[in-house]
């Protein structure tokens, strides 16, 4: 067992304040919310109530212990549901529900003005669940893509066996600013395929970028796997869509397209485009969608052995950084 908080006192003090702002507006509206918040608040009791991840209860001649799950994890097939444990299937329908919460809080103030002042505290609220849920969907793709030996399995199943474990506070990982701030700089940057200023040396231009990101590009810009993934990220378009666009360039002899003319090029509607078709989406629900369909489009290429690169950005860019945490 473990003791699952489900609202930390900031959390409760902006839901009480968004309860009774609603109340003043709609009390149905008002009498919901309270409502989801009892509703969530036992649910992260049956989290907690759940077995716990690490306790061995005697049922294996192995003594169970991180590293045993860690094999087991990188083993069995992690990214199968029927192959999560009870507590980490359960914590993220918690998590998801959350997440759900603040997303209806942020419709009703979209339709009206009485929840303004809480608008940037729910956002963040939002943001720190989405990212939680998005690391967590990260390390399990890297850990069932490992062999179970690699010098950052124990680290990455220790971190996510955590995540699994506690559920509480829902802070963003610190891997999420870096690719949140990647995403908001491709709407200024303006890449552009086919100049001979490559897609990596333009980001390391970019002053607006953190100093880690121009450390892993230096390190790793010149790789393929680390160029295509990168360009999949910035032109929201897969390996096999570029591919085909450099084929469309040769034949119409064009020599450098911007994002936009890329997906004219191609005859694309919005919705083949990774982020997806909604425009009026939280930029972090873009990002969260085009990264789980990145990540679908690696797995297939890696279990079909297709050309193009075999991890998202994120997974190369969070390896990069346990590589240099261990060699610090």
């Amino acid at each position: 067992m473990s003791n699952i908080i489900a609202f930390t006192e900031q959390e409760l003090s902006l839901l009480a304040n968004c309860r009774e702002l609603l109340f003043a507006f709609d009390a149905d509206l008002a009498s919901l919310l309270e409502g989801r918040v009892k509703d969530l608040g036992m649910l992260a009791g049956i989290v907690g109530r759940s077995a716990s991840l690490t306790t061995d209860l005697g049922f294996s001649d192995t003594v169970r212990s991180v590293e045993t799950l860690a094999a087991k994890l990188a083993n069995q097939g992690i990214e199968e549901v029927v192959n999560l444990p009870a507590k980490a299937s359960l914590g993220r329908s918690y998590m998801v529900s959350k997440l759900h919460l603040y997303g209806f809080l942020l419709k009703v103030g979209q339709k009206n003005e009485c929840l303004a002042s809480q608008k940037e505290e729910i956002l963040v609220c939002y943001y720190g669940i989405l990212f939680s849920l998005m690391a967590e969907d990260l390390y399990i793709s890297i850990i069932s893509d490992s062999l179970g030996n690699e010098s950052w399995t124990r680290r990455a199943t220790r971190d996510l066996v955590v995540m699994w474990e506690q559920r509480s506070n829902a802070q963003a990982p610190s891997f999420a600013p870096l690719v949140q701030q990647l995403w908001d700089v491709r709407h200024t940057l303006v890449p552009v395929l086919g100049t001979l200023l490559g897609t990596v040396e333009l980001l390391q231009l970019s002053f607006r970028l953190p100093r880690l990101w121009h450390e892993f590009l230096q390190a790793r810009g010149r790789d393929e796997e680390v160029a295509y993934a990168l360009n999949e990220f910035l032109f929201s378009l897969s390996f096999e869509q570029l591919k085909n666009l450099q084929g469309i360039m040769e034949e119409k002899q064009v020599m450098a397209v911007s994002r936009e003319e890329a997906h004219q090029l191609l005859s694309l509607r919005s919705n083949h485009l990774l982020e997806g078709s909604n425009e009026d989406d939280l930029p972090a629900i873009r990002l969260y969608r085009s990264f789980l369909r990145r990540n679908a489009l690696a797995r297939l290429r890696r279990d079909s052995d297709r050309p193009g690169p075999r991890r998202t950005l994120e997974q190369l860019l969070l390896l990069y950084l346990w590589s240099m945490d261990a060699a610090n």
